[in-house]
């Protein structure tokens, strides 16, 4: 009942929480956690809808979190905290009903407070720990003022939303630019990468982020919400996290603060008909960025990890043929086909000069990346990422998939 019977494949996530000291077992439970997932697919119920897509998602959040643990290994307490977010945001990819939603995203909060707190190096790990869950907790008390405005006015809570009047759209977009991290609310969130292990810090920048982002995503129609502040704080991010990264002097923050404006490039898609130009825009970055942040991290100097580190950064400047750029050039498409004249010209704008913004702060890191001192050599374990992904990333864009 209300679709209950559906999550046994979270119980594999307790499995592997339970072998987590040996990574070849708790891989195994990891793979079979996605490929139950995967399974359910075309299943249905009251808060679940299983989608090929979701599915898909699930499964590259599954391998990057399979990825990180074994690039870098977590205590008992950490682990357990990132398999409770990996399950909760899981489910959120396949919610259909924005109260459900709103559970796994308190759910999900939980999870990341203690992360942060026993994941983290740096003293001030508890104090990022509790103001990340305070500004979490509050976004979340926006879309619940919004979830309790609706049902005064009798809507529906289940996706596709329709407009819940002026008052419950602003709340739900407010509470939702501010879990995502829009400006102005991210530099709190800053904190929380500064405070953890960058891999882990790649990891949130991802699967939380973008499950948000996408769960949005699927609950538009045409002519439903109004989310003219979200789109507000959509262009703010765009544009201002690629001037804080020019300014940034740590390398992996440059990357960081090109995460949110990442993030921000889905408000071109935040349409009824904009869902698969998402999704798909995420599916690569998800691949693309988390590497690229390893590579700031842990660069490979020689002639060919120079040649993959430009590939692998020219993913998310969307620089031609890399496949990043044609995701990116899908999100234009869906806003020139689906935003109303005025939303169209404004994100576009905005759009184009944090494009420009990408070539200036990716090729800027570049340059700083191969003028630095050499360092040691990365890894075997991320040579092959490296490599890997940027083949994958080249050849597909060749092909303009």
């Amino acid at each position: 009942m209300w679709g209950v019977e559906q999550l046994w494949p979270e119980t594999f996530l307790i499995a592997a929480g339970l072998v987590q000291r040996w990574r070849w077992g708790l891989i195994a439970f990891l793979i079979l956690y996605g490929f139950g997932v995967w399974w359910q697919r075309e299943s249905t119920s009251a808060l679940l809808a299983f989608d090929t897509k979701a599915c898909q998602l699930n499964l590259t959040f599954v391998g990057l979190t399979a990825f990180m643990w074994w690039v870098s290994p977590l205590s008992q307490a950490s682990g357990w905290a990132v398999l409770l977010q990996l399950g909760s945001y899981g489910l959120l990819l396949r919610s259909v009903n924005l109260a459900f939603s709103w559970a796994l995203m308190e759910s999900g909060a939980i999870g990341g407070y203690f992360l942060v707190a026993n994941a983290g190096a740096s003293p001030e790990r508890w104090g990022t720990a509790i103001r990340y869950l305070t500004w979490s907790v509050i976004g979340s008390a926006l879309v619940l003022l919004s979830i309790a405005v609706r049902l005064v006015e009798h809507h529906s809570l289940f996706y596709p939303l329709e407009s819940g009047g002026e008052w419950a759209d602003h709340l739900f977009s407010i509470g939702w630019a501010l879990k995502v991290g829009f400006i102005p609310w991210h530099f709190w969130m800053m904190s929380l990468y500064r405070t953890l292990p960058v891999a882990w810090g790649g990891w949130f920048s991802i699967v939380p982020k973008g499950a948000l982002l996408l769960n949005l995503l699927s609950s538009l129609k045409e002519g439903g919400l109004k989310l003219d502040l979200w789109y507000g704080h959509a262009i703010l991010s765009m544009l201002g996290a690629y001037a804080l990264g020019w300014r940034a002097q740590d390398l992996t923050e440059m990357i960081f603060w090109g995460s949110f404006a990442q993030g921000a490039y889905t408000a071109l898609a935040a349409t009824a008909g904009g869902k698969e130009a998402g999704w798909d825009f995420w599916q690569v970055y998800s691949i693309g960025g988390p590497l690229a942040l390893l590579y700031a991290s842990v660069p490979w100097q020689s002639r060919e990890g120079r040649s993959i580190g430009l590939l692998l950064l020219a993913n998310l400047a969307a620089v031609p043929p890399i496949l990043g750029f044609w995701v990116k050039l899908q999100l234009f498409w869906v806003s020139v086909a689906f935003l109303s004249e005025g939303e169209r010209w404004v994100l576009i704008g905005a759009a184009l000069f944090a494009t420009i913004g990408g070539f200036a702060v990716y090729g800027k890191l570049l340059w700083r990346l191969w003028h630095q001192e050499a360092v040691e050599e990365p890894p075997l374990i991320l040579k092959s990422a490296y490599i890997l992904s940027s083949i994958v990333l080249l050849v597909l864009g060749l092909r303009g998939v």
